[in-house]
């Protein structure tokens, strides 16, 4: 059996642990995983409320409420849907090794799968246990989990650009105009799916290239350095003539 003790994080307010229970079968992300954000890779236990996170479609989005979990997961078990994966270094596009809560949905591109499909659909990490040199694994007897919701359903990169699925959390199932909501595989679509990259040995359509190295954005505007009103800048048609100390003996008149 498994224990976690639950919270949720509003504004600056630090995290606490309380007293209710939620089962190790499930998503979110594991403390030391990093995410795309305005400032580059932020580890997950260090993103708060109002922060800027790097999405799949929809460009850069604000972090609406953090739900941290604590995670004991009993000796002795072997079962992959009550245990993380984990995803070995260089296995995707991630330089260090990543740990995934086993209902953590990742969203894989089906046009790696099928080049004349479109779109995203998203399948457990549990499902890829035992394939593309993954395995479920128990990091430790104890681990924090925290979970990220936006105003929609997003995919956000976490190491080294791994497509990660955050549902918004909304207590109504309808899709509202014009942001449909992400495919979520059947159990046994999501089986072919994952079998079909297997064979392959690719990773490629559950990360994405490009999420892999994400520049810091920088918040403030930029604007050009300029002089002073009234105080012209040397070395162009009508503005004063630079001093004769820059100017070689030979030129000097």
């Amino acid at each position: 059996m498994s224990f976690s003790g639950f919270s949720d994080q509003s504004g600056n307010v630090d995290q606490t642990n309380a007293g209710d229970a939620v089962n190790a079968r499930r998503g979110g992300f594991v403390h030391g995983t990093k995410v795309a954000t305005t400032s580059g890779w932020k580890l997950v236990e260090r993103i708060i409320v109002g922060d800027l996170v790097r999405t799949l479609d929809h460009g850069f989005k604000e972090v609406r409420r953090v739900s941290t979990s604590w995670v004991s997961i009993s000796d002795g078990e072997t079962r992959a849907e009550y245990l993380p994966i984990f995803v070995p270094a260089r296995a995707a596009y991630n330089g260090r090794p990543v740990w995934l809560m086993p209902e953590q949905g990742l969203a894989l591109d089906l046009s790696k799968t099928d080049p004349e499909t479109d779109g995203f659909s998203i399948v457990p990490a549990r499902m890829l246990s035992g394939r593309c040199r993954l395995t479920s694994q128990a990091p430790g007897p104890s681990l924090e989990v925290s979970t990220l919701f936006f105003d929609k359903d997003e995919v956000i990169f976490v190491e080294g650009g791994l497509q990660a699925y955050c549902p918004s959390g909304r207590f109504s199932m309808r899709t509202e105009p014009n942001h449909p909501s992400y495919q979520v595989a059947e159990e046994d679509a999501a089986v072919t799916l994952i079998e079909s990259i297997a064979n392959r040995g690719d990773m490629s359509a559950l990360a994405n290239p490009l999420g892999a190295l994400p520049a810091p954005i920088p918040q403030e505007p930029i604007f050009p350095i300029r002089p002073p009103a009234g105080i012209r800048r040397p070395g162009r048609p009508g503005r004063p003539e630079a001093p004769a100390l820059f100017l070689r003996s030979e030129w000097q008149t």
